[in-house]
């Protein structure tokens, strides 16, 4: 087979199946801050973005899910590391699967674990503006509860505390 032929078919081929779709991750190295829909910082996590900027990342623990707002200049990747802190995915116990939708659309993601964060590396589109990690569990884990309970408990302290001072005044 003549070099010349060789060239040529392999030209058909890069042709027939073009290698610039390919779209690799990038190793998480940037940080952004994590919040909750009233603005209060929760925790950050560390993303990678390929042909694209991430504008801000907003936890819903409600929905146990993250949303991650990004602005897109081609094809490309996101890879995050998210804390099991932060968010995680489990059935009893067990790892179990995220579901990622781009713009509403469920789409399919690579995904690497250890004992305290998993990676995602999510592929989208040109023009997507909106990534929803959906877990089963998401931080903070009661959300508005909490300051009821804070609240409660300091008035409860102070109420115990002047009762205790008055009958220590009488004696």
């Amino acid at each position: 087979m003549s070099s010349k032929y060789f060239q040529s078919l392999s030209f058909g081929f890069f042709l027939l199946f073009p290698a610039f779709n390919l779209v690799y991750a990038q190793t998480p190295t940037d940080a952004i801050n994590v919040t909750d829909s009233s603005g209060q910082l929760i925790g950050n996590v560390k993303y990678g973005i390929i042909n694209g900027t991430v504008n801000s990342a907003v936890i819903s623990p409600s929905d146990n899910a993250i949303d991650i707002s990004v602005t897109t200049n081609g094809d490309g990747a996101l890879t995050i590391t998210l804390p099991r802190t932060l968010i995680d995915a489990t059935i009893n116990g067990q790892d179990s699967q995220f579901f990622v939708l781009i713009d509403g659309q469920d789409v399919n993601f690579q995904e690497s674990k250890t004992a305290t964060a998993r990676t995602l590396t999510i592929s989208f589109p040109h023009g997507t503006s909106d990534i929803t990690i959906v877990g089963t569990s998401a931080a903070p884990e009661f959300d508005s509860i909490v300051p009821l309970i804070l609240a409660v408990s300091i008035i409860a302290i102070i109420a115990t505390t002047f009762k205790t001072r008055l009958s220590l005044s009488k004696v």
